[in-house]
């Protein structure tokens, strides 16, 4: 044989032992195990994109949290965990913290309670005077008064301020319903004589409805003259 021939023959067998080695059980075996172990990775590869996708979904509905998931968080496998955790790192370290605003309350509500506003009118008659022995009309001394324009009267009352020059006689003043002719009632008050003006009011007293005429009256003890500085009608309403 030439050295070409055993050069080839050579080649021959390395290859068949090359081939026979490979072939052998044993790696045939541990070929084996390569392909399992590479199917175990894309199948952990493929599970822990789900997961990935399921703890972003997770991530983007729950309020932001700059806590990395911990060991006990299940949602996905330690590889997801490590992938998860190097995000939430770098988000924190971009993004700056964001401060929750305070969940606005609303206010109790309350009742408001309107009061009632009090109103005072005051109806003036004038002054004058007299010194009948009876009751008569002073001049000038008369107003038209109707208790429907003042709303709801609370009260009312006469109010007179007068004097006697010679202040040795009691003298008397009252209001009287021109209109329907007669006395308003409790509207009397009676001075004692003073030569100083003294102011007085009288009870409580009551207008009749719609328009009335309402005059002064007056009478005298010993028919001196009494003289009225002022006098009118004080209406207070609710």
């Amino acid at each position: 044989m030439d050295e070409e021939s055993v050069i080839e023959e050579s080649s021959k067998k390395d290859r068949a032992e090359f081939i026979k080695r490979i072939f052998s059980r044993k790696n045939i075996l541990f070929f084996l195990l390569f392909l399992i172990l590479l199917n175990l990775l894309y199948l952990d590869l493929i599970i822990a994109k789900g997961a990935n996708i399921k703890t972003i979904e997770k991530i983007i509905s729950a309020p932001i949290s700059n806590q990395p998931l911990n060991d006990n968080d299940a949602v996905c496998s330690n590889t997801c965990k490590i992938l998860i955790n190097e995000e939430i790192k770098k988000i924190n370290k971009e993004t700056p913290a964001i401060a929750s605003s305070p969940t606005p309350t609303k206010a109790p509500s309350s009742t408001q309670t309107t009061s009632s506003v009090t109103k005072e009118y005051y109806i003036p008659f004038g002054s004058g005077s007299g010194s009948s022995l009876e009751w008569q009309d002073v001049s000038g001394l008369q107003a038209s008064i109707d208790k429907s324009g003042y709303g709801s009267i609370k009260s009312a009352v006469f109010e007179v301020s007068l004097h006697i020059p010679t202040g040795n006689e009691t003298a008397s003043v009252r209001l009287y319903n021109s209109t329907d002719n007669h006395p308003v009632w409790n509207s009397e008050v009676t001075f004692n004589g003073n030569s100083s003006s003294v102011s007085m009011s009288s009870n409580p007293i009551t207008l009749d409805s719609g328009n009335k005429l309402y005059k002064v009256q007056i009478k005298t003890q010993l028919q001196y003259s009494a003289v009225i500085d002022q006098s009118r009608v004080h209406i207070i309403t609710n």
